[in-house]
């Protein structure tokens, strides 16, 4: 009761003073139990360690998708990305492939950075944006961040893949076909009958080095993987980096490209506090670590004794997590500025130890059914309102974002269809609303999972998952993604149903047979089906369905040449 009194009086004192900035940290494939208050002793991180101390912890944080694009776009908007048509389908790309396409983040969509935009806040995006780019010219930004309500950015379009580390030149043969070539080269035989000797060779010539380029470097005449390209062209597309609308570098430098970040995020801070007569500021940091390739500067490459480079990465991170923290600190602004950490969903697992650790959950990134893709770290300091060493063991979830910083920020969401929740009436320490609370959880366009609260547990049911191996890994191999169609799928019905905070390894069921399976199955069904019929009304098609919208186009690429970053002083 006294916690509640304080933090009332601490409540009411903020709002009548002034509106918090907000700095949001986002990790990129970082599993719940790489950092310290969910489980990890064995790699420092002092500075996320402060923040799990000194603020709010979110035992059951979760997101809707397991993988990065459709993840984001939760994040960002509070709804579900099926309804924006960023999710996939089957036989489609899982996330947005190429900068140069126009598939993205909706114009009519609201960003929180929007919200905040409007609400008089000054915004910030540095970092990993991969939601899009541009929609009619090479520098319009329409899907990206300053199209979106953020008035500044740098940063990355795309994300890291290893292909960033590819040094293959542009005439290569690695995935040419001589069959398909054949055929694409016997098509020109009727023109024989109506051009000259040297015309047709001519012809024959221009041909031949499209059907090259088209063969070797993309895949576009196959059914399957028809997004498919070489690394030279991966490369080559996706790898640079943005200063609002302008490149920068091309391509990314990976080793100093953390501190980089980091800089350009303290700088934007320094900024903001020093124009005296400045609003408050909304900075979204979203780190390139973990994802691999796992490049650190020289000075944490070996840091980790336990865990590679992957430890590496993460010591990095945290360190530039302290870097962040310490200038406001140093500017006096940290006690009134709410600052919020997470990853974009669990660790990818197939990676080995390359890839991180979920705790006590099975699965991990691209599994769209178990936790361990799912749970994510939800961490909020904000001195002068949140209780330091609070534990909210709600059901939370990414969704609840932009609710939460449009009730910060003043902003109105009336005309918003938004999934989530504000998290402040929890962070306030007021009781939990009644109403029942549904998640769902995606694997491209199709529900995996579904959980909510009754009677003081949290309910968790699985309608489809992946098949996994006896290690707990899905087929493929190292890196590959778990499948969401086809016959890795398995499909149960009726359902699995778990007391998923007392079941985190999700291996004792309910049985199917008991009187409060029958309850939760009812209650689960009629709103499946509910969520069912309203998305299928209201839903946008795919995006990445359209090869016209996926596939790159010339006058959609930011650059051509490389650039050489140039440190500003």
């Amino acid at each position: 009761m006294y916690r509640l009194i304080i933090s009332w009086i601490c409540w009411v004192r903020i709002l009548g003073q002034s509106r918090p900035n907000i700095v949001i940290f986002m990790v990129d494939d970082m599993g719940i139990g790489d950092i310290p208050c969910y489980g990890n002793t064995s790699v420092p991180m002092e500075n996320v360690k402060s923040l799990c101390t000194n603020g709010a912890v979110f035992s059951h944080h979760t997101t809707v998708a397991t993988i990065c694009t459709p993840s984001r776009a939760a994040f960002q908007t509070g709804r579900y990305p099926v309804r924006m048509g960023l999710a996939g389908q089957e036989n489609t790309p899982p996330v947005n492939i190429f900068t140069a396409g126009t598939d993205g983040l909706p114009r009519n969509e609201t960003t929180f950075g929007k919200l905040a935009q409007r609400a008089g806040y000054f915004t910030g995006y540095v970092g990993k944006w991969h939601l899009g780019l541009n929609e009619n010219w090479h520098d319009d930004m329409l899907h990206g961040p300053l199209g979106h309500g953020y008035d500044y950015f740098f940063g990355l379009p795309y994300t890291l893949v290893e292909e960033f580390d590819n040094t293959d030149g542009f005439f290569t043969l690695n995935r040419f076909s001589l069959k398909y070539f054949v055929a694409m080269m016997a098509l020109l035989a009727p023109l024989r009958l109506f051009l000259n000797r040297w015309t047709f060779f001519l012809v024959c010539i221009m041909q031949a080095s499209l059907a090259w380029f088209l063969l070797e470097h993309f895949s576009i005449i196959h059914q399957e993987n028809w997004w498919g390209r070489s690394p030279f062209m991966y490369k080559f597309l996706n790898s640079y980096l943005m200063e609002d609308r302008d490149v920068v570098e091309k391509p990314i430098l990976l080793h100093p490209l953390a501190l980089r970040l980091a800089k350009k995020s303290m700088d934007f801070v320094e900024r903001r506090a020093k124009d005296r007569s400045a609003s408050p500021f909304l900075l979204m940091h979203a780190f390139a670590h973990v994802h691999d390739p796992l490049h650190t500067s020289w000075e944490f490459s070996g840091s980790s004794v336990e865990h590679g480079k992957y430890g590496d990465a993460l010591i990095e991170t945290d360190h530039c997590v302290g870097l962040i923290m310490d200038k406001l600190r140093e500017l006096n602004i940290l006690e009134n500025t709410l600052v919020y950490f997470t990853s974009d969903h669990g660790a990818n697992i197939q990676l080995g130890k390359h890839g991180g650790f979920n705790g006590p959950y099975r699965g991990g990134k691209g599994n769209g059914a178990l936790e361990g893709g799912m749970r994510i770290p939800g961490i909020i300091q904000w001195s002068e309102v949140v209780q330091p060493g609070m534990r909210i063991s709600e059901p939370t979830s990414f969704l609840d974002i932009l609710p939460t910083v449009a009730e910060l920020a003043g902003a109105d969401t009336t005309n918003l269809h938004l999934d989530g929740q504000s998290l402040l009436p929890l962070l306030k320490g007021e009781q939990p609303s009644q109403q029942t609370k549904f998640l769902h959880h995606f694997c491209d366009s199709e529900i995996f999972a579904s959980r909510f609260k009754y009677a003081d547990t949290v309910y968790k049911f699985i309608f489809r998952e992946p098949k996994l191996d006896h290690s707990g890994l899905c087929s493929g191999g190292s890196g590959a993604l778990c499948k969401c169609y086809g016959e890795e799928i398995l499909t149960y019905d009726p359902p699995l149903l778990y007391r998923i905070d007392e079941e985190p390894g999700e291996r004792l069921m309910v049985g199917h047979n008991s009187i409060l399976y029958s309850v939760l199955h009812g209650i689960i069904t009629t709103e499946k089906e509910r969520l069912t019929k309203e998305l299928d009304d209201t839903k946008m098609t795919s995006q990445f369905a359209d090869k016209s919208r996926v596939l790159p186009k010339p006058w959609l690429q930011p650059a051509y040449f490389s650039i050489q970053y140039k440190e500003q002083n």
